[in-house]
């Protein structure tokens, strides 16, 4: 036995509880290294009788299903229920000729029953000590089923436009102001309801002065090139009129160089009473060169006297452990919510900002209103956020990039599905149901210009994220054929004008929705992959299942799976078709098919 591929921790996203009563449990092991995984498990006070000769413990032997294979490893799984709530457990592995026990401390061979419990006493046993109600992850109940739409202000939509550019001019540079506003947003509600969409996520609208709003000045103020505060309560009026849901960016990592307690720092030094609200290395704070307005002109290269996202002097970092910061913030997330009824938040560089500072986020924003949604920017693996106590969920890269490379033919098949193996088997199920799944964002190249502004590819992609656990979201302009290479090219005008859309990506995207609505196992956990010369899997949830053969070759011979062969029905054409041994599919091309009985 490979003892060095055994992995499994305790309170991890190996082992964590699902609901109030139910448990998830994982062992990782080498690919084809064990023959039988079981998982022997019981309350630690639970001791009755004797047996060979010393108090018995009682327990539970439960055989683990091999849930997840990957090139070099086997994941096995097992959901359990422990009566008390509370339980010690350690797993028995079988390799053909030998039994092993493995703990929490090592691995050891088993000679016969009586070793079980003369050789491997409890406190070897992983443990898990109790499953307390308030440790759960607890997302509102309407994320999973939302399809989140991303809108960008200043490009998405005018009305009443004051700006000196023209609507849609090309190349974008940084900072231009096209005119974007609320009113334009509120007047384009219909447009999103009768696309589908059920949630809109705005990157910042907080006044700054930028065109991106990244660099808050006034965190309780709609930026007046917006429009207003009364404007934004309208917006969200309109928007829950239409059952649309609204979340708005939050930046509490750090704020924007004119905001009043940075300028404060700036003008009094170590006298000013906010000096302590950001990290100031020394004085004075301004070591980089200005222009006439007082704003910093080039500063790479030099090494700042004070923290900041990135390197930019523009966005100064907040120490949120000091109880102005603290109280700043906290009392702006809850004016948004209290006073305008928003339903998220979504918190920029989430990955930065103290677990201990989320935490109270997290509890403001609940106290407010009991099913507000908190998503984090992390472009990792993130489940040190995602215990229930801080993020409910994340913008979730880590699926999009197996997604990228392989449709960019960057990796090939068989590293696209370890990839995503991997993903599935270590990331919780009442995580990965709520997770932020998309293709691009304002801070990607745009999907169509990734995939070489090819159609037919992009369409692969958005296939993919809406047969995925967790809530899609459509970045402004996608579902329409919008392209563009990294910002600012990413964040170009919505275009009105029917004749500068893609109607067909945009009917394409609205029967991506359609379907996801009534077919329960679009948003299942799992793709089960079968083995074929491009990716065919099935997604299966109660009695709903489909099939999905996904072409992203040039060739289009498709070798059929004997158990894959019958005859189906196509969910978008609803046209009957009949898979056999060998079938064609055009390059670029996919089936989405439901078995006909």
């Amino acid at each position: 036995m490979n003892k060095l591929a055994l992995w499994h921790n305790a309170k991890s996203e190996y082992s964590y509880a699902y609901d109030s009563k139910t448990l998830h449990i994982t062992l990782r092991t080498a690919k084809n290294n064990i023959d039988i995984v079981k998982i022997i498990y019981g309350d630690p006070f639970s001791w009755d009788g004797d047996k060979f000769g010393k108090p018995f413990w009682k327990h539970e032997i439960l055989e683990m299903n091999k849930r997840y294979s990957t090139d070099d490893f086997d994941f096995y799984f097992i959901s359990i229920k422990p009566p008390y709530l509370r339980t010690k457990y350690a797993f028995l592995l079988e390799d053909g000729s030998d039994t092993y026990i493995f703990g929490s401390k090592r691995a050891r061979i088993l000679n016969d029953e009586n070793a079980l419990y003369e050789q491997f006493d409890l406190s070897e046993y992983y443990n898990f000590p109790f499953l307390n109600h308030e440790d759960l992850h607890h997302t509102p109940s309407w994320v999973k089923d939302t399809v989140w739409y991303q809108i960008f202000p200043d490009r998405f939509s005018s009305k009443n436009n004051t700006s000196n550019l023209k609507w849609g001019k090309l190349p974008v540079h940084n900072n231009e102001l096209y005119g974007g506003n609320l009113l334009g947003v509120i007047e384009q509600l219909p447009y999103l309801s009768e696309l589908g969409v059920t949630g809109i996520y705005f990157t910042p609208i907080f006044e700054a002065p930028t065109a991106h709003k990244y660099d808050t000045t006034n965190y309780f103020k709609i930026d007046p090139q917006f429009g207003t505060n009364e404007d934004f309560g309208l917006l969200v009026k309109k928007a829950h009129e239409l059952n649309i849901k609204v979340m708005l960016d939050g930046v509490f990592n750090h704020c924007g160089y004119e905001h009043p307690f940075f300028q404060d720092v700036i003008k009094h030094g170590k006298d000013s009473i906010y000096k302590d609200c950001f990290f100031i290395d020394q004085y004075p704070v301004i070591n980089f060169p200005l222009d006439q307005s007082g704003k910093p002109t080039h500063y790479h290269g030099i090494e700042l006297n004070l923290k900041t996202f990135a390197f930019t002097p523009f966005m100064p970092k907040w120490n949120t452990e000091n109880p102005i910061t603290e109280k700043h913030l906290l009392d702006s997330i809850r004016f948004w919510i209290e006073k305008y009824d928003i339903d998220g938040w979504r918190l920029d560089v989430s990955n930065e900002i103290s677990h201990d500072f989320l935490r109270q986020i997290k509890k403001v924003s609940r106290s407010a209103k009991k099913d507000t949604f908190i998503l984090g920017e992390n472009w990792d693996s993130s489940y040190p956020w995602l215990h229930g106590d801080q993020l409910d969920s994340v913008m979730n890269y880590d699926l999009s990039y197996p997604l990228w490379k392989y449709l960019e033919h960057k990796i090939d098949l068989s590293t696209f599905k370890n990839m995503v193996t991997l993903y599935l088997a270590t990331t919780p199920k009442n995580v990965m149901e709520n997770m932020f799944n998309l293709v691009g964002s304002h801070d990607t190249i745009r999907i169509k210009r990734r995939l070489e502004d090819d159609p037919r590819r992009v369409k692969l992609s958005y296939l993919w994220m809406f047969l995925s656990a967790g809530a899609p979201n459509i970045y402004y302009g996608d579902e329409i054929g919008l392209t563009g290479e990294h910002d600012p090219d990413n964040r170009r005008c919505m275009p009105w004008n029917e004749k500068d859309q893609d109607l067909d990506f945009k009917s394409f995207t609205q029967s991506l929705i359609h379907l996801r609505k009534n077919h329960a196992s679009f948003s299942d956990y799992d793709y089960h992959f079968f083995p074929s010369n491009i990716l065919i899997f099935e997604k299966i949830k109660n009695d709903d299942q489909v099939l999905v053969l996904f072409n992203n070759e040039q060739n289009t011979k498709v070798d059929i799976p004997k158990e894959l062969e019958g005859r189906y029905i196509n969910l978008l054409t609803l046209e009957k078709i009949e898979l056999h041994d060998k079938i064609n599919i055009e390059a670029f091309g996919f089936l989405l098919l439901q078995k006909e009985f």
